[in-house]
């Protein structure tokens, strides 16, 4: 079990002011360890007011570098548990990489353990499982404490639901995480299985890659799959930090949405779109709409074409108005003219009906 205290939020950013970590085996404490670290820059005094943890406090205290030997001994060989996990995983990752150290350890968020074990419940943070469980803390926000405060719910859950059903909840999330890198800081729980584009980024701000699916979690973890036998794949997961991910009502709108974010943002691992003119005349008086309904969300979007151009994706009257009247230089591309002709092609459903749109 761990917790860090740190100067902000940003793991890329920000640095760490104090560690603290509880070593469990077989259910039992077997060594606890805790640390001030110097960051190095000043404690924002938000951020002071916030722990308790003052830049007198830490102006002796040792920096990271000197700390990292006693703390990677007491993660060695074991899963990196932490309540918001991806926090802590993600500073420990840069603070490690500062020392050309790659860290490598599973990973298990008790913030999505508590989500399986209380759906009944809305909060999952710690202030909330304080609540919820009648806890009680001197020392909130502070590394120790906080550790002390999460062992001491694990207790309650395993009486309140019985020991076997928390390890085999924990089980489960060890193993739904196994195929994905340990440097990911994004739990792929949390990527809906549903229509969108996801975008995978590594330490830098452009993204490595960006792809589209019916169903983005599935998508997500077979690149993790794959990497193992594909090279290509291998590159990608290697680099990645971060997936963000934006839902769209179908999988027409999910192609339309990363044909544009590929234009835009210019991913590394991404091929260049075709450019080549279309192959025969539009078959409309003008621009068209084609709608897509997603039941599992209830997210409705229409997509505007116009001479085998995307036009926009709106999702109600008043954006419909708009795109209609502020109607941009049509931008043509090879990809989208295959797709939009297939999709017309096709009978189309109650969900896909396809609408002639007079222009303004």
């Amino acid at each position: 079990m761990l917790d860090l205290e740190t100067t902000g939020g940003s793991a890329a950013h920000d640095r760490i002011t104090e560690i603290a970590a509880v070593r469990m085996e077989s259910g039992k404490e077997v060594a606890r360890w805790s640390t001030l670290v110097n960051p190095g820059v000043p404690i924002p005094p938000f951020i002071a007011s916030l722990t308790g943890i003052t830049d007198a406090m830490v102006a002796n205290a040792p920096a990271f570098a000197e700390v990292a030997a006693p703390l990677l001994s007491i993660l060695d060989g074991a899963v990196l548990v932490a309540h918001n996990a991806r926090f802590d995983h993600g500073f420990l990752l840069h603070e490690l990489a500062r020392l050309d150290i790659a860290l490598k350890v599973e990973t298990l968020c008790t913030v999505r353990l508590s989500r399986k074990l209380y759906p009944q419940h809305m909060g999952h943070g710690l202030d909330a499982v304080l609540r919820r469980h009648g806890l009680q803390t001197q020392a909130r926000h502070r590394a120790m404490g906080d550790v002390d405060v999460v062992l001491a719910w694990l207790a309650i859950a395993s009486q309140e639901l019985g020991a076997d059903a928390v390890q085999r909840e924990a089980a489960a999330l060890l193993q739904g995480g196994a195929c994905t890198p340990p440097h990911l800081e994004t739990p792929v729980s949390d990527i809906p299985d549903t229509p969108g584009v996801y975008l995978f980024y590594g330490e830098g701000t452009p993204p490595l890659y960006i792809g589209k699916s019916a169903h983005l979690r599935t998508r997500v973890v077979l690149h993790f799959q794959s990497a193992a036998k594909v090279a290509r794949e291998m590159r990608i997961v290697q680099k990645i930090r971060r997936i963000e991910w934006r839902d769209t009502a179908g999988e027409l709108g999910a192609r339309l949405l990363a044909a544009r974010l590929v234009r835009e943002l210019q991913p590394v691992h991404n091929r260049p779109l075709r450019r080549e003119q279309p192959l025969r005349s539009w078959p409309y008086p003008g621009p068209i709409g084609i709608r897509e309904y997603q039941p599992q969300t209830g997210r409705s979007e229409i997509h505007l074409f116009d001479q085998w151009c995307h036009l926009a994706t709106v999702q109600d009257d008043a954006e419909l108005s708009e795109a209609l009247s502020t109607r941009k230089s049509l931008v043509f591309d090879a990809d989208t003219f295959r797709l939009l002709e297939k999709r017309l092609a096709q009978a189309p459903g109650r969900d896909q009906a396809v609408i002639l749109l007079n222009a303004a």
